[in-house]
């Protein structure tokens, strides 16, 4: 061997060392930092700086309050996600990352402990015992992307959920919708478990709310024409098909075909993409009678969900089952977009009065103000107060402020609700002056005054009602025709749906400068909201500027009881709003975002305006190594029993 190739190959030598070094450090690394990991997220419960946070116990919060039900002997909850998100979107319907990731730090540092879809049956079936607080975690409807956003707080807190698909979408192209693929490679990690929405998210007999037949849709037609509908429409397994006359197109043996036709394609589905069918079903929709809105509809889902799946969740809007509970009749809470930590905890707290706790956020910021009822968060920028139920949340400034100043602060809560910025109160919050947001009305109330000084739609303020009720109706009627024409499959219904577009854009009707009804629009329950309000006292003259608008130009008020300042918000009595999803919700956060007080010469009093201090950021190497920690960890997580 000549000299060259003798020092090529020590050369050669020499670099593979390196590699193999290289390789036997970053294991060193990866098993270091996974121990450190591991017992930081064991002793979470005994780490209240993890939190960042002073954690308050819920009997505290609730002090003076029933919850709606005390749970007795073994029982679990379950607590549910539409998906999740990384991008926070005003009009967002699905809950972020970062929302998600404090909930379960919440439960966790609440004591929850999640459970198995076994434990649920060796529950119910064979008497099995559970943990004092046992918690299953469900993700619905398959969205892409939900699973890789929850793995990390799966990981750290050490929890277990399901990850439920449509069957129809497990050959989904688009990237859409998690794959029969991504299914399998779940089932190799240690805390993911797989359940089934069904087969096909489909609705039928959809009426508007001037009640014109839409007929059957597909999801894409459906959200496209959502925003036209009241809730007058049923899902695929819900009812029979029915005509624009409410009248049945089938009879009950179609029906009956109907139904078994979408449990048996699951199931084949099932069977032929995973090699199995997942235990856990969720009927959709819930909150039903039964199973369905029809009884031979139920009988029939009943019929097939019990020869198909080993349990089932029916029910939505409340989170506590029990022994009474039927294994094919669960509940669960799905925590929605506009949900703070605080406001899950309320929930759960009224449904099985557990002691919970609560978040308080920066004890610095929180130290400035005194709370009095519900819960009161302190976070970056914001505090968001969380009512009890049906009830209020308020907090008191902890110090007296000149009964001249002003204060501007962004509230941000949904728009049905109630938030208030009272001033020149006494120290119980009465006799003083109240601005407030009330159900989409702007209210002035002096406490010496019955009747509010001054009240503002806004609706109105914002230049509504911006159609009348023809054009309304016109307007869903085109909706629908453009939906089927660019989501539907039947080329005959495109056809027709061209046909109708057509001679819809040549219709016209009066609008509202012709003396046409205006159409007001009803409020939901999670439409959120953000306005801008400064409040300006001199005297005996009040001044209120809503986003920058003058509406309230030197109204007489009187001097006030005192000194004080309180922020409040409450769930609006006698008129609850309906979901169909949650039925109702009956707690509600006031977010006072950016608040800031100065006096009247321009002297700054107080600001909640600025960031709190940002925590360090993780430097490039340790960014890196976390990615390690990630990769080995899933490719070694241990297959579930």
């Amino acid at each position: 061997m000549d000299e060259r190739k003798l020092r090529r190959k020590n050369v050669m030598k020499v670099v593979r060392s390196i590699f193999e070094l290289a390789v036997i450090l970053a294991v060193i690394v990866w098993a270091v930092v996974s121990l450190v990991r591991y017992r930081a997220r064991e002793s979470l419960l005994r780490e209240d700086s993890e939190l960042d946070c002073v954690m308050l116990p819920g009997s505290e919060v609730v002090a003076g309050w029933t919850p709606a039900a005390t749970a007795s002997g073994p029982h679990f909850i379950a607590v549910s996600y539409n998906g999740l998100t990384d991008v926070e979107r005003p009009d967002g319907k699905i809950v972020t990352k970062t929302a998600y990731e404090e909930q379960l730090q919440t439960l966790k540092a609440s004591g929850y402990q999640t459970i198995t879809q076994q434990s649920v049956l060796d529950y119910y079936l064979n008497g099995g015992a559970l943990p004092e607080k046992a918690m299953l975690l469900i993700f619905e409807d398959g969205i892409m992307n939900t699973t890789k956003l929850a793995n990390p707080a799966l990981w750290k807190y050490n929890y277990i959920a399901t990850a439920c698909t449509y069957a129809g979408n497990l050959s989904d192209e688009s990237g859409l919708y998690i794959t029969a693929n991504e299914m399998k490679s779940l089932k190799h990690t240690s805390f993911w478990e797989t359940g089934s929405n069904g087969y096909r998210a489909s609705y039928i007999n959809v009426f508007d709310r001037f009640e014109n037949y839409f007929g059957n849709l597909n999801t894409a037609e459906f959200l496209s024409v959502h925003s036209y509908l009241r809730r007058d429409y049923n899902h695929y397994l819900m009812d029979f098909i029915r005509d624009e006359n409410r009248l049945r197109t089938e009879s009950v043996a179609e029906m009956e075909d109907r139904i078994a036709w979408d449990y048996d394609k699951m199931e084949e589905i099932y069977k032929d993409d995973l090699g199995y069918v997942p235990a856990l079903y969720i009927l959709m929709h819930s909150n039903t009678g039964a199973f369905g809105n029809d009884p031979l509809v139920s009988r029939k889902n009943a019929e097939m969900m019990e020869s198909v799946f080993a349990m089932n969740f029916n029910r939505q809007g409340t989170c506590l089952n029990t022994r009474e509970s039927s294994v094919y009749d669960l509940s669960r809470l799905q925590s929605r977009q506009y949900f703070s930590s605080n406001h899950l905890m309320m929930r759960i707290w009224d449904d099985t009065g557990h002691d919970v706790v609560f978040r308080l956020g920066n004890a610095d910021k929180a130290a400035d103000w005194q709370r009095l009822s519900g819960a009161a968060e302190f976070k970056s920028r914001k505090i968001v107060l969380t009512t009890m139920p049906f009830g209020e949340s308020e907090i008191r400034f902890s110090r007296s402020l000149p009964k001249d100043l002003e204060l501007s602060v962004r509230l941000k809560g949904n728009i049905i609700g109630q938030q208030a910025v009272k001033l020149r109160t006494d120290e119980n919050g009465d006799g003083g002056i109240c601005v407030r947001l009330y159900d989409n009305v702007l209210l002035i109330e002096d406490g010496e005054v019955k009747e509010p000084l001054f009240k503002l739609d806004l609706l109105e303020f914002d230049g509504g009602p911006f159609f009348s009720k023809q054009e309304e109706e016109l307007n869903g009627k085109i909706a629908l025709a453009s939906a089927i024409i660019a989501y539907d499959e039947d080329e005959e219904r495109i056809a027709q749906a061209t046909r109708d577009l057509e001679r819809l854009r040549a219709v016209k009707v009066p609008g509202i400068a012709d003396g046409a009804e205006p159409f007001i629009p009803e409020l939901d329950i999670d439409e959120q909201d953000d306005r801008t309000l400064r409040i300006r006292l001199d005297g005996a003259r009040i001044f209120v500027w809503l986003d920058d608008v003058l509406v309230a130009d030197g109204l007489s008020v009187s001097s006030g009881s005192g000194s004080g300042l309180f922020l409040e918000a409450a769930v609006t009595q006698g008129s609850e709003r309906f979901s169909q999803t949650n039925l109702s919700d009956d707690v509600y956060d006031g977010v006072f975002a950016e608040l800031n007080i100065r006096s009247v010469d321009g002297r700054e009093l107080y600001s909640y305006a600025q960031p709190l201090p940002a925590e360090r950021e993780d430097g490039p190497v340790a960014r890196a190594l976390d990615r390690i920690v990630e990769m080995f960890h899933w490719f070694y997580a241990k297959p579930e029993d």
